[in-house]
């Protein structure tokens, strides 16, 4: 007795499934998928390009120096705002461009917050999300800002999700409390490279969540953010565009900003390297006062005296310890103004990590405590290092002569919160 007699149904299901027709429908199935995904990759990999060539455009403009006619002739393809603003005797228009696989972008955020396994299964096809917005804003004829954000996942409407986002600036200020100046910053003020963290999707299931609810929920994965200053080297402007978009059409879906931006990832650790290496050294140059100077329009600069330096008993958290405190003289108000006594005045012992806001390093720039000593103060800011600096011939010529920067309404720091 066969199996044929046994099995009958199963053996008819096996020749259907193994029949001429069905290897045609097989065959007619994978070269649909074939060339969807080529189609697909192909779309994705001509975008890319386009976005090559608008980011090899805003690397030729100038800030303050590029006129709005060379500007329209360096990228042709950026759309004019129709709505034009005048700020104080300013005359301002913007100009954009976006370039996305998606005609709809909040459609397209909503449908893949909502159902994030389809968006894992369009990738497995080749489709990758991709979402790139350049602008630039004139003022009185020429360019005045220009910027980029990047977008490689659908996020929540209305959550920010650059993985990368560059921005042009002048200066940095606030309208508020002023911006927080870390060691990075004094590092590098000319291009600065900042991490950040972006939202993105993902799926949890039952039990995940709170209460037991199941969907979608928000992870996050590392992303750049880059400022660079409008007298910046070439050679750092030119590291601003330089992007790997191959992933957008590859095999291998995107990673974050540390593929797609390598070149701005690694100048980032090395910025933060050697602002460690500066603070253990104990090192405060003449070049961490210009940037200060040239770039901070808020800051205010003190020059004082030593008048006095003691050891005193505190109470740190409920222990009796020794610290040293410092007595100072006001000798001049170099820019701003004096709102803080400087009787008994204690310096910081800890200072955050350059390498992790979350650590803390010892602080080995503590100023000159001998009587009679002339330091400058930098203040009205948080500065985590170098607050207090000896006031050598040439650190007092620079306060001195470094012309105070203008506060332009495109440099508000406001905009930047949230951001390492």
């Amino acid at each position: 007795m066969t199996a044929d007699t046994h099995f009958p149904f199963f053996r008819w299901v096996f020749r259907k499934l193994t029949g001429r027709w069905a290897r045609r429908t097989y065959a007619a199935i994978l070269l649909l998928l074939l060339i969807l995904t080529t189609t697909v990759r192909l779309r994705s990999y001509f975008m890319a390009r386009r976005i090559q060539a608008i980011l090899r455009g805003l690397a030729q403009v100038r800030v303050d120096q590029t006129t709005e006619e060379q500007l329209t002739k360096t990228l042709p393809y950026l759309t004019r705002n129709e709505e034009e603003w005048k700020n104080d005797g300013i005359t301002e228009r913007w100009y954009y461009v976006r370039v996305s696989n998606e005609s709809n972008q909040l459609w397209a955020e909503s449908f893949f917050w909502r159902f994030p396994w389809a968006g894992q299964l369009a990738d497995w096809l080749g489709y990758r999300y991709m979402s790139f917005d350049a602008s630039a804003l004139v003022q009185n004829g020429r360019a005045a800002r220009v910027s980029y954000c990047l977008t490689k996942v659908p996020v929540q409407p209305r959550i920010p999700g650059c993985t990368v986002l560059v921005d042009s600036v002048h200066g940095f200020w606030s309208r508020g409390q002023g911006p927080g100046w870390w060691s990075v910053d004094d590092e590098s003020p000319q291009y600065h490279v900042g991490q950040r963290e972006v939202p993105t999707v993902v799926w949890r299931g039952r039990g995940s969540r709170p209460e037991g609810e199941s969907g979608p929920g928000i992870g996050n994965e590392s992303g750049v953010f880059v400022t660079f200053t409008n007298d910046a080297p070439p050679e750092v402007r030119k590291r601003t565009i330089q992007l790997n978009l191959s992933c957008f059409w590859s095999l291998r879906r995107c990673g974050d900003a540390r593929e797609i931006a390598p070149g701005m990832w690694q100048d980032m650790q090395a910025t933060r390297e050697a602002a460690l290496q500066r603070l253990q050294a104990g090192k405060c140059p003449d070049s961490l006062i210009e940037g200060r100077m040239r770039y901070l329009p808020d800051v205010t600069v003190l020059l004082l005296e030593v008048t006095g330096s003691r050891e005193m008993e505190v109470n740190e958290e409920g222990e009796q310890t020794e610290d040293r405190v410092t007595d100072f003289k006001l000798k001049e108000v170099i820019r701003g103004r004096n709102v803080w006594s400087w009787k008994n005045v204690h310096f910081r012992k800890m200072i955050p990590s350059p390498l992790d806001r979350a650590q803390t390093i010892a602080n080995w720039t503590e100023p000159p405590t001998k009587i009679g000593t002339k330091v400058l103060f930098f203040g009205s800011l948080y500065f985590d290092s170098c607050q207090f600096i000896p006031a050598s011939p040439s650190a007092l010529d620079i306060v001195r002569t470094t012309p105070v920067p203008p506060r332009r309404p495109e440099d508000d720091v406001e905009r930047y919160k949230g951001l390492q």
